[in-house]
């Protein structure tokens, strides 16, 4: 049955994925560009495509209509306007090359890397088929537990207890199409929609060498490969995260600007306001690709002596109109369109200064300290993923004394969560930053080449000001392997030694990259072929998939359910909420003086049942106290409990 549930999960991606380019490729072809090449046609039917079919899903939530039906109607609906495309994509041969050299033009050692971004793809591709586990805190707490609970009610709602659920979800909604074309019973579609962006990124990069003078099927090779080694970029195409989508819509619109650059079109401007507004849609962030689009769009036009200024208002429109939607509704919903940020400016709802200002601040602990010392020895601090040289960021802010014996050593001083090989950026980028610097030198670099670089300082420079978490920086990262694949193509080739150091490094990085892809892999290839079932893996990595168990077969359905050091709540099918008073302001726990207030508060959000993991909130705690509290009035008993966590039941009837 396992195996039968990953056919049809496979299926159903399938189906999707040729609606998506079918609905790109029409759209696209009402542009009518000039020369496009078959790959540039189908990157781009496949963002354009991905835009359409996410903004519909928004749409089909805002209008409650959320079930299977409709989606297949839309998805057949995709094929009846874009079918005649789609053949065409497949059949035609009238499209001119993309580039200038040919794949026997490169070199056995090259071809080797294509084939190893291949086999990794295929790797990636097979681990989104395990269920969402530990690992994946983020898709269990709010990537996928928001679609899924937009799916329970059969529309896109507010969802008061998580700032999260404000957040731009555009990826997210193709999430929500992939839970709900399988009624919830599988994730792996979902986690394949990210997949699929980990892949529109490397299509990308290969179509840059168009951009080029010289259209170099070297760099793009080289670029995408680079990408692809990343360990944080596989690692992130094997969840349901959204940065992948950040970055492949990003790298798409500075994509689409480099080639208005090389074919003064105004099309291609449109094209990138399009995918500007994608990137600010899917995650805060983007919102910086927003005042570079113009700024880029009007360099780009001095540099050609064009003036298409009717065309770059209706990209900047295009871009806003594009990315209104999240915003808008955030000010319907909170009064404040960039929820929960920025509240000293809008304020917003069930939030507050002081929760404000710790998130802030907690952003803020990752990584190093933000000085010159600290700025000067990031390049060797990110490829070692720790903060070896200068001081760590809590550190700086005054919050940590003594950064050895620190009690948060889990990330002081780290770019992520948790400090292992598959969420570092290897060894590739610092081995192969001299490449780019010794081209640039020597002749200086192509507008095609510029533009990604600079947005890649200008993501930087904010990524180290504001919050020094890994993966928040992949967009940069992609417009570095623009960079990188440009360099490396430059030097290949100019002398025998310079050649052999070039190709060896990378190829020693590659193989890096797949040693940390097989360690990631290893464990998880039995579960996601099938030969380990899924509940069995949840049960020994998952400990609140076991707390899921007991709550959808022991409960009633309409119990409500109020969870205290519990965030992730994806594998539950009762209506919960995150009672924990820095998430909210559900519960005002400054106006409560005991026990008896907080049931009542309980019984105004009609909670019946209370988790609480103990391991994250201290029996000695104000909270704690009152709980034991409960349980020796009898307002509480406990009705399920394993390890640190437990699941109490609210006394229908107080004792007197």
């Amino acid at each position: 049955m396992v195996l039968v549930q990953r056919l049809v999960d496979f299926a159903l991606f399938v189906l999707c994925v040729l609606a998506i380019v079918s609905v790109g490729a029409a759209a696209l072809r009402r542009l009518a560009l000039f020369g496009l090449s078959r790959l540039e046609q189908v990157t781009l039917s496949l963002g354009l495509g991905a835009l359409v079919v996410a903004y519909s899903i928004l749409l089909f939530g805002f209008l409650g209509w959320l079930h299977r039906t409709v989606f297949y109607l839309w998805l057949g609906f995709c094929y009846a306007v874009g079918a005649t495309e789609l053949v065409r994509l497949w059949r035609a041969k009238h499209f001119p090359p993309p580039f200038s050299e040919a794949w026997g033009d490169l070199t056995r050692t090259e071809r080797c890397w294509v084939w190893w971004l291949v086999a990794l793809n295929l790797l990636a591709m097979v681990l989104c088929f395990v269920p969402p586990w530990q690992f994946e805190w983020d898709s269990l707490s709010y990537h996928l537990a928001v679609p899924k609970l937009y799916w329970m009610e059969g529309r896109i709602h507010y969802i008061a207890f998580s700032h999260h659920a404000q957040f731009p979800m555009t990826a997210q909604m193709l999430y929500l199409l992939g839970l709900g074309l399988t009624n919830l019973k599988s994730a792996a579609v979902a986690k394949l929609f990210h997949w699929l962006f980990f892949v529109l990124c490397q299509l990308t990069l290969l179509s840059w060498g168009v951009a080029v003078s010289g259209r170099s099927f070297r760099l793009g090779i080289t670029a995408a490969v680079l990408f692809a080694s990343l360990p944080l970029a596989f690692t992130e195409a094997v969840t349901a995260y959204v940065d992948l989508a950040t970055t492949a819509f990003g790298l798409l619109c500075l994509f689409c600007l480099c080639r208005y650059h090389h074919q003064p079109d105004g099309r291609w401007l449109l094209l990138s306001g399009l995918f500007a507004g994608a990137t600010a849609g899917t995650k805060y962030t983007g919102l910086l690709l927003l005042p570079l689009l113009v700024l880029f769009s009007l360099w780009a036009m001095k540099r050609i002596g064009e003036r298409h200024w009717f065309a770059l208002v209706v990209s900047a429109l295009a871009a806003l109109a594009i990315a209104a939607p999240w915003y808008v509704k955030n000010w319907l919903w909170t009064k404040n369109p960039v929820f929960p940020f920025a509240y000293g400016i809008f304020d917003g709802r069930n939030w507050s200064a002081e929760m404000a200002l710790t998130y802030t601040l907690s952003n803020r602990e990752f990584g190093g300290s933000r000085d010159l010392l600290a700025l000067l020895s990031l390049p060797l601090n990110l490829s070692l993923n720790e903060v070896r040289f200068g001081r760590c960021a809590r550190e700086w802010m005054g919050r940590c004394p003594q950064r050895r014996t620190c009690r948060m050593r889990w990330k002081c001083g780290k770019f992520d969560n948790q400090d292992v090989p598959s969420l570092t950026i290897g060894i590739l980028p610092l081995a192969l930053a001299p490449t780019a610097i010794v081209a640039a030198i020597g002749e200086g670099i192509p507008f095609a080449v510029t533009l990604p670089t600079l947005t890649m300082l200008a993501w930087f420079v904010w990524w180290f000001w504001e919050v020094q978490y890994l993966r928040y920086l992949l967009p940069a990262l992609g417009c570095l392997a623009v960079l990188l694949g440009w360099g490396v193509s430059r030097l290949v080739g100019r002398g025998l030694l310079t050649t052999v150091i070039v190709r060896v490094t990378i190829t020693v990085g590659l193989g890096y990259a797949l040693l940390v892809a097989v360690w990631q892999a290893a464990p998880l290839l039995p579960v996601a072929i099938g030969l380990v079932p899924d509940e069995e893996f949840l049960r020994e990595t998952t400990p609140i998939y076991r707390v899921a168990e007991f709550v959808n077969s022991a409960l009633p359905r309409r119990s409500v359910i109020a969870t205290y050091g519990v965030p992730l709540g994806y594998y539950f099918e009762r209506r919960y909420f995150w009672a924990d008073s820095g998430h909210n302001r559900l519960i005002r726990y400054e106006r409560l003086q005991g026990v008896r207030d907080l049931v009542r508060e309980w019984e105004r959000l009609q909670v019946s049942h209370v988790i609480i993991d103990w391991a994250f909130v201290p029996r000695e705690s104000e909270l704690g106290r009152w709980i034991e509290e409960g349980k020796a009035q009898g307002l509480v008993e406990t009705v399920w409990e394993e390890g640190s966590r437990e699941v109490l039941e609210v006394a229908r009837r107080r004792k007197p």
